[in-house]
């Protein structure tokens, strides 16, 4: 059975908290820049020199408007000993793989009148590249403050996906609008990461609304005491999607301003919505699991697998993961690769990193 690397991280600064991410992750990382390398050598008219310069050209406004979170990123380069311009592709790899634009992901929330024990719950199915299976891990953060986190990343990314102590719980998918560039704004993974230190509801949804940003993303936020909202971002706008009875789930397109949008509609999720609305009132984890599995629509189906042989494998789009977070419970349900085939294994948030 498949399973990803799980990183355990207490630490007083976060220079030191990224030290210590890189130091355990260091040859998954390091498979993870080569990756890139040969990827980008493939699909980019750059050069990879010329990769890293537009990388570092993140660095100083993230200095300015989320400095523990570069901080983190440089401690990540150091403890894996690796130049922090690659890091800062690894961070930049969702602005730079823009162009052209990907499909990627399928997110949802299900508040308690939804569900059967009354929880929240916040998830999603993360479609990308069979090639960064092996590199994916699993972060546990302790904050100095009490905070704890827990979530997925590509390895030498900061926290992509995941929720905390405080019952804040994000995931994200991608969206392309007419309006995104190759300028500058915090990197979406840094911004993800900073969310996820946010001790409330306002708070995160404050940051993810007022960020500077050159692309667009689409984040689905939810918090155990019962709220969730999806929004749909994008260069100088977001719009806010509100639940439908106690559900809201979504693709990779715009729904607010689809005259924007770039992607072509998915039914993914539409398809999500009808088949988690399908046990309104007693949705549980093992029905979330179920619909994660679902292959309606294949091979563009909410489970993905690599079906366009016309490419070398490790391009070709997948599942990589399926993760469900339950935010009362302040546990993890974490599946490596196509939900369909593997298993769900439970995570627990704790003191002292004790997973």
């Amino acid at each position: 059975m498949r399973t990803f690397q799980l990183i355990k991280v207490k630490a007083h600064t976060p220079f030191e908290r990224g030290f210590q991410y890189g130091e355990q992750a260091r040859e998954k990382i390091i498979a993870e820049i080569e990756d890139y390398r040969v990827l980008f050598g493939e699909t980019s008219s750059m050069s990879w020199e010329e990769i890293k310069g537009y990388a570092l050209k993140y660095v100083p406004l993230a200095e300015k408007l989320v400095p523990d979170v570069m901080e983190e990123a440089r401690g990540i380069s150091e403890g894996a000993g690796v130049g922090i311009a690659d890091i800062m592709v690894l961070n930049t790899r969702y602005e730079i793989t823009k162009f052209p634009k990907p499909n990627e992901c399928t997110s949802f929330s299900v508040l308690p009148q939804a569900s059967r024990e009354k929880k929240t719950y916040v998830g999603q199915n993360w479609d990308y590249r069979a090639g960064i299976l092996d590199n994916i891990v699993m972060v546990h953060i302790e904050e100095p403050n009490g905070t704890r986190i827990f979530g997925l990343a590509e390895a030498g990314q900061v926290i992509r996906n995941g929720f905390n102590s405080f019952g804040i719980g994000l995931c994200a998918n991608n969206l392309q609008s007419i309006n995104d560039t190759w300028g500058i704004g915090i990197p979406v993974t840094f911004l993800r990461r900073k969310v996820l230190s946010s001790k409330s509801f306002n708070e995160a949804y404050k940051l993810l609304t007022e960020a500077p940003r050159s692309v667009s993303c689409n984040f689905m936020l939810a918090s155990a005491e019962g709220k969730a909202v999806d929004i749909e971002t994008y260069p100088l706008g977001t719009d806010a999607i509100e639940p439908v009875e106690g559900i809201i789930t979504h693709a990779n397109h715009f729904t607010v301003k689809n005259d924007i949008s770039v992607n072509e509609s998915s039914p993914r999720g539409d398809r999500l919505y009808e088949l988690l609305k399908e046990n309104h009132g007693e949705i549980d984890i093992a029905h979330i699991k179920k619909c994660l599995s679902d292959h309606k629509n294949y091979p563009q189906a909410l489970c993905r697998h690599p079906s366009d042989v016309s490419i070398r494998l490790g391009r070709r789009g997948i599942t990589v993961a399926g993760v469900i977070y339950d935010l009362k419970e302040s546990t993890a349900y974490v599946c490596a690769g196509p939900p369909c085939e593997g298993e769900f294994i439970a995570y627990k948030l704790k003191n002292d990193v004790e997973v």
